[in-house]
């Protein structure tokens, strides 16, 4: 079924699309192709005859049926050709607008000179050093020389027993003291956090990075919080990076000076009792 809005190609003679005709033209009775077709044209006869029924053909009867000769099919629009239809034109003449993707949002930066530096984020950064500090009154020296000496002994007193004891008791109560202060220093990372977060925001930094991100580590939030200040135009946002890294390299200094101080006095002194037995 045909649209009555759809132009329509008036009957006459076109251009054969039969290659068996070449040059020649065929009858176009203005929906389909017919039987009839004649040579190419001679002189000055027009191409295109767009006259009435009556130039064309004679009209058959319809009691005497013609074999018809297969026709090839019609190309695409038929014999004539239009121009392509303004589409765009169209929707807007019909009311419709042309819909285009929609840009994801942007966050919006906060003023020039605006300071992503807060006082939480320095504790953020700092805590790990009480940490250090801490470890750095682990007496392991004292613990592993008691070991050292009494294995080196034959039999063991009941003094030397209540010397382990000591020594084992103390080594235990520093290192659980160490993990408590760790938990402490967890919870006060997180918090410091919370509350950086809020004072990021109160500057006009839209969405600042999350801080429940401190429950993985401290370092995570201070990595993501730096990215996220950089992106909304933050001032100062590398400081806290310097400072961690700077936190850091003293907190492993520090765990290796103990830690060689405390090999070394065992050293020595399981050395020295080797050399006493010997001589």
């Amino acid at each position: 079924m045909s649209d009555p809005d759809q132009p329509t190609t008036p009957p006459a003679w076109y251009p054969d699309p039969d290659p068996q005709n070449p040059g020649g033209q065929r009858w176009w009775d203005g929906a389909r192709w017919t039987e009839h077709s004649r040579p190419a044209p001679q002189g000055g006869q027009p191409l295109y005859d767009a006259g009435t029924q009556t130039s064309g053909p004679a009209a058959q009867p319809a009691s005497s049926p013609q074999q018809v000769p297969p026709v090839p099919p019609a190309p695409a629009g038929g014999p004539g050709t239009y121009p392509p239809v303004n589409q765009q034109g169209a929707y807007q003449q019909a009311g419709y607008q042309p819909v285009y993707p929609a840009q994801p949002p942007g966050f919006p930066r906060v003023q020039p000179g605006t300071s992503a530096l807060t006082s939480y984020i320095w504790l953020v950064v700092a805590l790990p050093l009480v940490t250090a500090v801490a470890f750095l009154f682990v007496d392991y020296s004292s613990y592993f020389r008691t070991v050292i000496s009494l294995s080196q002994q034959g039999e063991v007193s009941r003094g030397d027993t209540t010397q382990l004891i000591a020594s084992m008791s103390g080594f235990i109560v520093s290192a659980l003291a160490v993990q408590v202060l760790g938990v402490v220093i967890y919870g006060l990372s997180v918090l410091f956090a919370f509350f950086d977060s809020r004072v990021l925001a109160r500057r006009g930094f839209v969405r600042p990075f999350h801080w429940a991100w401190t429950f993985l580590t401290g370092p995570v939030y201070v990595i993501g919080r730096t990215v996220v200040a950089r992106r909304r135009g933050g001032a100062n946002t590398m400081w806290p990076i310097w400072g961690l890294i700077a936190v850091y390299v003293i907190y492993f200094a520090v765990v290796i000076i103990k830690l060689a101080t405390a090999f070394s006095a065992i050293y020595d002194s399981s050395y020295g009792l080797v050399t006493g037995s010997v001589s």
